[in-house]
C-alpha cells in the first residue's frame, strides 16, 4: 500500500522519490515541489530522515542571499544601466526645480544690476498662489476629526456596517496617533505638488518601528522610466535616498539587507536646486560626507535566474542597491496567494494639473512667466525711485568736494572749492525720471492676471459681501471652482489609493485581533477587516466642495430655497449642515430646547397656546367639548392676528376631529380584542379586515346623517315649532344605525362561524337567536325612551 501511494505522489508532482523515503541532498525540487512533499509527509505519506528537516522558501525571504555574486554582479549593471537612462531622460528636470526656487523669493539677493545695490527683491505672486493652494488642500485632506471615510460596497447589512466604523474608526486613530509623520509628511508634499505639480506618497511597512510608515518623495528623488504613464503599469521606477551605516546595519540584522560590506557613497556635488533650496532656508550638506550611503530602492520587473516564470514574463521585484552596484535586497513583490502575480503600490502620485508627459503642471509652470514680469516691472520701478531719490551726475574737472566719501544728508549743504563762476554750471546732474505710471500699471495687471489665475473661486466668494438670487449664487460658485474642483478630485482620487494602501498593509501584517485605546474606551479591529471586498475607504472630503466656503454658499442657497416653504423642509437638518460647513463642534448646543406638547382641559390649552406652546390630543379627551372651545377662540377676531397661535390650534383642531371620528367608527366594533388590534394599528387578519372595512362603508352614511343632524340641532336651524317630532325623528336616525350595526355585526359574527370549522350550526343558530333577543330588547328600551320622550313633549305643550 505505502508503494501505490508512493507512485502516486510521484505521478502527482512529476518529482521521483527515493525507495526509503529519504530525500536526496543533491535533488532539485522546486517550492511547489517542496510544498506539496512537505504536506504529504505531514499525511505519513514519506517517511522522513532523522535530523532531516524540508526547507520551504519564505515568499518574502530575501532573494539576494539566494543568489551568487556573479549574478547578483550581473544584475547590478543592468540595473544600474537603466537607472542611468532614467536619469538621463529628465536630466532638464533640476533645471526648472532651481528656477521654481529662485521665484518664490526665499533667499535674499544683493542686486548687482544694473548697478551695485539696484533692487533683488522677487514679487510674491507664485509664493502666495503656492502657500494659499497648499493651506486650501491640506484644511480639506487633513481634517481635525481625520481623514478616513468608509463607504460599503453592495447591500448594506449590520455585518457591513458594523465593519465599516471599525476601519474607519482604526485607520483614523492610526493616521492621527500611531503614525505621527502622516500629517506633516501630507503638509510637505503639498507644497511640492502646489509648485512643481508632482509629488510622490510612500507608504510602507517598517520592519524596524513594526508599523506603517509614510513619507513624501520630492520628483527630484524619483525616476520613472520615459516610457511609462502611470506607476500602475510602468516597467521600472526608482527612489533614491541616503541612510547612514547604523540603519543598514539594523536593516541586516532583521533580514531586510544581505550581510555584506557596504561603502559610504562618495562626495557628490549638491544639485543646483538642492543648493538653491539650501540656501533659502540657510542650511548646507557637510564638506564631509561620512557614514552615508546612497541608496536605490528599484521597483522593476525583472526575469530572475533560478526564479523565472514559466511562460517568460517578467515578474516585479523590488531590488535595494547602493549606488556603486552592490545589491542589498530582492524581493518579491506580489502576493504569495496570487496567481496572477500582480505588483503591489507602495507609491501614490499626487499630480496637481497632468502635464504633457508622466510629471504634472504647477503653479511654477502656470504663472511661473507672470511672476517674473512682475518681479521685473517691480525691480524697476524701484530702481527708478532710486536713481529719483539719490540722482547721479557730472561736475566740472576743477570741482572739489569737501569728503566727498561721505554721503550727503537730507537737508544738508556742504562747502566745496569750486574755480570762480557759477556751481550750477560746474554740476550737472543727469535727467532721472520719477517712477513710470505706465510701468506701475502694467505690474497691476500682470499680478491681478496671476492671482486671479491661481486663486479665482476665493476671489469671487470672498468678495461677495451679500449673495444674490440663488441661480446666481451657484452659478458664480460653478464658474469659479472648476479649475480647483478639478485639482482637489485630483488630490482625492490619489489620498484614496493611498488609504487603500495602508489598509492592504494592516491587513498583511495586522495580528488576527488588535486592541488599541482612545478616547472614551477600549477599541479593537479585525484582520479580516482590512480585506476591501465588502467596503472600500476613501478620504472624508468632498470632491465637489473643493473648500469650506463653497460648502457654506451651498448651504446658505439651499436654506434660502427652503425658507420660500418652510413646511416642506427639515429646517433644522438645513441648520445642522450649514454648522458642519463652518467647521463648529457639538452644534446641538446652539439649538433651543423643544418644550413637550401640553394635553389639559381645553382652558388650559387654549391659555398656554397663546404663549406658543404646542398642544397634544389624547383619546380619553372629550373631543366635542375641546373642539367648541377651540373652534369659539379661532372665531374670536382678537385672536386671528396671531399666525402662530392659529396654526397651532388649527393643527390640534384637526388631532381631535381624527381621534373623534376613530371614536365614532371604533363603536360598530364590538371585539374589544379587535378595538385594541386596530387602536395599536396592529395589521388584521384579510378576512376581518374585509369584514371591517365592509361595516365600516355601510355606517359611514349614518355616521355622518347623524353628524349633520346634531350639528343643526346644535346650531338651531331644526324647526323650533316641532322639537318633538324633531327629537323623534333624530332617535330613528339612532335607531336605524344601530339597526344597521346590528346586522353587519350579525353578518361578521357570522363570516366568523364558517371560517371557524369546529363550530357546529346548532352553535351558530343558539348564538346568532340570543344575538337577536338582545337585539329585540334593544329595540324594546328604545322604544320606550321614545315613548316617554314624546309624553314630556306632549305634556309640555299642553
Amino acid at each position: 500500500m505505502a508503494v501505490e501511494k508512493r507512485i502516486q505522489l510521484e505521478d502527482d508532482i512529476g518529482v521521483q522519490l527515493p525507495e526509503d523515503g529519504a530525500m536526496d541532498s543533491n535533488m532539485e525540487v522546486t517550492l511547489e515541489d517542496q510544498q506539496e512533499i512537505a504536506a504529504a509527509e505531514a499525511m505519513g505519506m514519506i517517511p522522513q530522515e532523522d535530523g532531516m528537516e524540508l526547507e520551504i522558501e519564505d515568499h518574502e525571504a530575501n532573494l539576494a542571499d539566494m543568489l551568487d555574486d556573479q549574478e547578483l554582479n550581473l544584475i547590478a549593471m543592468e540595473l544600474s544601466e537603466s537607472f542611468q537612462n532614467d536619469k538621463d531622460s529628465r536630466e532638464d528636470y533640476d533645471s526648472i526645480a532651481e528656477e521654481g526656487v529662485t521665484l518664490l523669493g526665499l533667499q535674499d539677493e544683493n542686486g548687482d544690476e544694473p548697478f551695485p545695490g539696484a533692487c533683488g527683491a522677487t514679487h510674491p505672486a507664485l509664493t502666495q498662489a503656492v502657500v494659499k493652494f497648499q493651506a486650501k488642500a491640506y484644511k480639506e485632506l487633513f481634517p481635525t476629526e481625520g481623514p478616513v471615510r468608509t463607504r460599503i460596497i453592495g447591500a448594506q447589512t449590520p455585518q457591513k456596517t458594523e465593519q465599516a466604523n471599525r476601519v474607519r474608526h482604526f485607520l483614523n486613530y492610526q493616521t492621527q496617533l500611531q503614525m505621527p509623520e502622516y500629517g506633516p509628511e501630507l503638509d510637505r508634499l503639498l507644497f511640492y505638488v502646489g509648485l512643481y505639480g508632482s509629488a510622490f506618497k510612500k507608504t510602507y511597512w517598517d520592519a524596524t518601528l513594526q508599523r506603517p510608515r509614510t513619507q513624501y518623495v520630492k520628483a527630484q528623488d524619483f525616476y520613472i522610466d520615459y516610457y511609462a504613464s502611470d506607476l500602475e503599469t510602468a516597467e521600472r521606477f526608482t527612489h533614491t535616498y541616503s541612510m547612514s551605516q547604523n540603519e543598514i546595519r539594523k536593516y541586516q540584522l532583521a533580514g531586510m539587507f544581505k550581510d555584506t560590506e557596504v561603502m559610504d557613497s562618495p562626495m557628490d556635488g549638491e544639485s543646483n536646486a538642492e543648493e538653491t533650496a539650501n540656501e533659502a532656508v540657510g542650511v548646507s550638506r557637510p564638506s564631509m560626507q561620512k557614514d552615508r550611503v546612497e541608496i536605490l530602492e528599484m521597483h522593476v520587473n525583472l526575469d530572475l535566474p533560478g526564479f523565472e516564470d514559466e511562460n517568460g514574463i517578467a515578474l516585479p521585484y523590488i531590488v535595494h542597491m547602493t549606488d556603486d552596484n552592490t545589491i542589498l535586497a530582492i524581493r518579491r513583490n506580489w502576493n504569495q496567494d496570487d496567481q496572477a502575480k500582480k505588483k503591489k503600490h507602495f507609491f501614490t502620485h499626487f499630480t496637481m494639473i497632468p502635464g504633457l508627459g508622466f510629471y504634472g503642471y504647477g503653479y511654477l509652470h502656470l504663472i511661473g512667466g507672470l511672476t517674473k514680469t512682475a518681479t521685473s516691472s517691480m525691480r524697476q520701478l524701484i530702481d527708478a525711485g532710486t536713481f529719483a531719490n539719490l540722482p547721479g551726475g557730472f561736475k566740472a574737472h576743477g570741482l572739489r568736494v569737501l569728503a566727498p566719501d561721505e554721503p550727503i544728508a537730507p537737508g544738508e549743504w556742504r562747502e566745496v572749492n569750486s574755480p570762480a563762476g557759477d556751481l550750477g554750471k560746474a554740476l550737472q546732474p543727469l535727467p532721472f525720471k520719477e517712477p513710470s505710471g505706465t510701468l506701475f500699471n502694467l505690474m497691476q495687471y500682470v499680478v491681478n492676471t496671476a492671482k486671479e489665475f491661481a486663486d479665482s473661486s476665493d476671489h469671487i466668494v470672498d468678495n461677495a459681501s451679500n449673495y444674490g438670487p440663488v441661480g446666481t449664487t451657484m452659478a458664480l460658485l460653478e464658474q469659479s471652482s472648476k479649475m480647483f474642483s478639478a485639482v482637489h478630485k485630483r488630490l482625492h482620487s490619489a489620498q484614496s489609493k493611498d488609504l487603500r494602501i495602508l489598509a492592504r498593509l494592516d491587513h498583511e501584517y495586522l495580528p488576527d485581533m488588535y486592541p488599541y485605546e482612545v478616547a472614551g474606551g477600549a477599541q479593537q479591529v479585525f484582520k479580516q477587516d482590512f480585506n476591501l471586498k465588502s467596503i472600500d475607504v476613501i478620504p472624508v472630503t468632498d470632491p465637489n466642495m473643493p473648500s469650506e466656503s463653497h460648502r457654506i454658499a451651498k448651504i446658505n442657497a439651499i436654506m434660502t430655497i427652503a425658507q420660500q416653504q418652510p413646511q416642506s423642509y427639515n429646517m433644522e437638518q438645513i441648520g445642522m449642515e450649514l454648522f458642519q460647513a463652518m467647521g463648529i463642534d457639538e452644534p446641538q448646543r446652539y439649538l433651543k430646547k423643544k418644550q413637550q406638547p401640553i394635553s389639559a382641559d381645553p382652558i388650559t390649552e387654549n391659555m398656554a397656546v397663546m404663549k406658543g406652546a404646542p398642544l397634544q390630543a389624547k383619546p380619553e379627551q372629550n373631543h366635542d367639548a375641546h373642539l367648541v372651545t377651540h373652534a369659539m377662540m379661532l372665531q374670536n377676531k382678537t385672536y386671528q392676528g396671531n399666525p402662530q397661535l392659529v396654526q397651532l390650534l388649527t393643527s390640534h383642531i384637526q388631532d381631535h376631529m381624527a381621534m373623534k371620528y376613530r371614536q365614532e367608527m371604533m363603536q360598530m366594533i364590538q371585539d374589544p380584542r379587535m378595538q385594541q388590534m386596530i387602536m395599536a394599528g396592529q395589521p388584521l387578519p384579510p378576512e376581518i379586515e374585509n369584514q371591517v372595512a365592509l361595516m365600516a362603508a355601510n355606517a359611514a352614511d349614518q355616521v355622518n346623517k347623524l353628524d349633520i343632524e346634531k350639528e343643526k340641532i346644535l346650531s338651531g336651524e331644526k324647526d323650533k315649532e316641532d322639537p318633538v317630532s324633531k327629537q323623534l325623528e333624530l332617535q330613528q336616525m339612532e335607531l336605524d344605525l344601530k339597526r344597521q350595526v346590528h346586522m353587519d355585526k350579525i353578518s361578521l359574527e357570522e363570516s366568523k362561524m364558517i371560517i371557524d370549522d369546529e363550530n357546529k350550526d346548532e352553535d351558530r343558530l343558539l348564538k346568532a337567536e340570543q344575538m337577536n333577543m338582545k337585539f329585540a330588547g334593544d329595540v324594546a328600551r328604545d322604544a320606550k325612551k321614545t315613548v316617554s320622550i314624546a309624553m314630556k313633549g306632549i305634556n309640555k305643550n299642553v
